[in-house]
């Protein structure tokens, strides 16, 4: 079980190697008690199969926290401090005589070594639907798509506006064409324009006769 004083100094390395946020310092002495608790409950000496379960239960310990609302870059410290602190008891344990400085170099060693400073706080889709942050991220989302589908019916009314106006635009231009068309008289055809001749004709040459 990791003694207070110890485990701070390492929550200082942590933090200054930039593998933990600052911001969240205060809040470490909790993940600190939380898995101390479990120690007291498994005994002394930490092997993998109890480091094993301190890191399932340290999850759901975080995922409990995160349905009440807390965020994924705080649980994600949260996490990486609570890891370290399994590594420092694994190494502590393992060792029986070990000075402090050594200590907190080969647990540093160790939580690198099993890639936990690559380890971030994940959600399931499942879990996260069941979440208070994820009722709120799914009203947002809904918001998002209502807003999304009023935005296509609004571009869509005015589509059909647009066509409308130009169908209307086309209907009196060819209205105007046809009028245009029929107001033109019609042609002659080439034997109405000789009878005409022919009666111009006798008409000239009835006027001199009846002189």
């Amino acid at each position: 079980m990791a003694d207070s004083k110890n485990i701070i100094k390492l929550d200082a390395k942590l933090i200054e190697s930039g593998l933990v946020d600052e911001n969240f310092a205060s809040d470490f002495k909790k993940v600190h008690s939380f898995l101390n608790s479990h120690v007291r409950k498994n005994g002394k000496i930490l092997t993998e199969e109890t480091f094993s379960k301190g890191d399932a239960e340290l999850r759901q310990w975080l995922m409990l926290l995160y349905k009440k609302g807390a965020s994924q870059e705080k649980l994600t410290s949260y996490l990486r401090i609570g890891l370290a602190h399994l590594c420092f008891d694994f190494i502590e344990s393992t060792y029986k005589q070990i000075s402090l400085d050594d200590l907190i170099a080969r647990t540093l060693v160790s939580f690198k070594n099993r890639k936990f400073h690559k380890t971030f706080f994940k959600v399931a889709v499942t879990e996260a639907a069941s979440s208070v942050r994820g009722k709120k991220e799914a009203k947002l989302k809904a918001k998002e798509e209502k807003a999304a589908s009023k935005k296509k019916s609004v571009k869509k009314s005015s589509l059909k506006k647009s066509k409308a106006k130009s169908d209307t635009k086309k209907s009196k231009s060819t209205k105007s064409k046809s009028n245009s068309k029929t107001s033109k008289p019609p042609k002659k055809s080439k034997s109405t324009k000789k009878v005409e001749k022919k009666e111009e004709k006798k008409g000239f040459f009835s006027f001199f006769s009846k002189k």
